[in-house]
């Protein structure tokens, strides 16, 4: 009989666990920005959220996109904010989904990577950058970055057939926000950026924004997308996608409107999928193969391996985005 009671009690607890669990959901959050300025863009809508969930909504924000996806992964983290090449590996795990992405002001589904350098720099373009070999420093983002580094890596540099480690004098990484430190300091010549932060410093910083120039600007990249957990319940995904897909459009429209504004310039969310990630996907893909390609310490057959098993990796994901298109 003790052994029983001992055992309904335990069941109890953890239920009870279970049940506080529920009431709370953890928002990750990458940190373009300062973590407290990300904070204070975002606390506006967690309220609501929390408010239109009916849970206590906490937030974890970090600069280090790993640790949100790790909290995705070890459910610390049930919905979260991420760059496109970040997500993939989320989505890759089977933990979470695609469920909507963010839309600018001025309606647009996509921003830009770009490099900056600083206004009275003498370097007027990438094409100056190239001619010049060993002349400048760069810095580059987090290589989990996708305006940071893949996109970058991918158009510019690969597309050009130029290795950055042999064309600049000196490569360092970093976030966004310390590349443009490292701009303005002077402490690099030229670094990876996004059109996305460019329009936020023109808004609130514009003697800074003044004192940079861009020189190379790529193709469209995809809106960020927001991710949650597969396992969620379906009623708590069904209030996520609802509250996100309609905020800045109740009746607190003006003041949501104001939030989305300062988050990144954003006029609203639109409902998505993983299929947003393939172009993203197809990108990374080409990034290992070229590395693995370049790698002088393996053996042919070694690049060989190497070479089937990441296209049989990416073969899989492939195909998991596409079915979500479907879907």
């Amino acid at each position: 009989m003790k052994k029983v009671l001992f055992a309904m009690m335990v069941a109890g607890q953890l239920l009870a666990q279970q049940a506080v669990a529920a009431d709370k959901l953890t928002v990750g959050l990458i940190a373009v920005t300062e973590k407290e300025d990300v904070r204070k863009r975002w606390q506006p809508l967690i309220d609501d959220l929390s408010k239109a969930t009916g849970q206590e909504v906490q937030v974890v924000i970090s600069p280090n996109y790993a640790e949100i996806v790790d909290g995705l992964k070890a459910n610390t983290i049930q919905m979260a904010w991420l760059s496109n090449k970040v997500a993939l590996d989320a989505v890759e795990s089977g933990k979470a989904t695609v469920f909507a992405r963010m839309i600018k002001a001025d309606g647009s589904k996509g921003y830009q990577s770009v490099l900056i350098t600083q206004a009275s720099s003498p370097l007027k373009s990438a094409d100056q950058m190239f001619k010049e070999p060993g002349v400048y420093q760069f810095a580059y983002g987090d290589s989990s970055s996708t305006s940071g580094y893949l996109v970058p890596e991918y158009y510019l540099f690969s597309k050009n057939k130029v290795e950055p480690a042999k064309l600049f004098k000196k490569v360092i990484q970093g976030d966004h926000a310390s590349n443009l430190k490292a701009v303005l300091s002077k402490t690099v010549d030229v670094a990876a950026y996004n059109t996305e932060s460019l329009d936020m410093l023109k808004k609130e910083a514009p003697a800074d924004f003044n004192r940079i120039r861009v020189i190379w600007t790529s193709p469209q990249i995809p809106n960020d997308p927001l991710l949650y957990r597969k396992d969620l319940p379906q009623g708590t995904k069904n209030k996520l996608e609802d509250f996100f897909t309609n905020y800045g459009k109740g009746k607190n429209a003006a003041a949501q409107k104001d939030t989305l504004k300062k988050i990144l310039n954003l006029s609203g969310f639109q409902r998505s999928n993983d299929a947003q990630l393939k172009p993203i996907a197809d990108l990374t893909l080409f990034s290992i193969l070229r590395t693995n390609m370049n790698d002088t310490k393996l053996s042919p057959q070694e690049k060989q391996k190497r070479f089937d098993e990441v296209s049989a990796r990416f073969g899989k994901l492939s195909a998991i985005l596409e079915s979500s298109r479907l879907n």
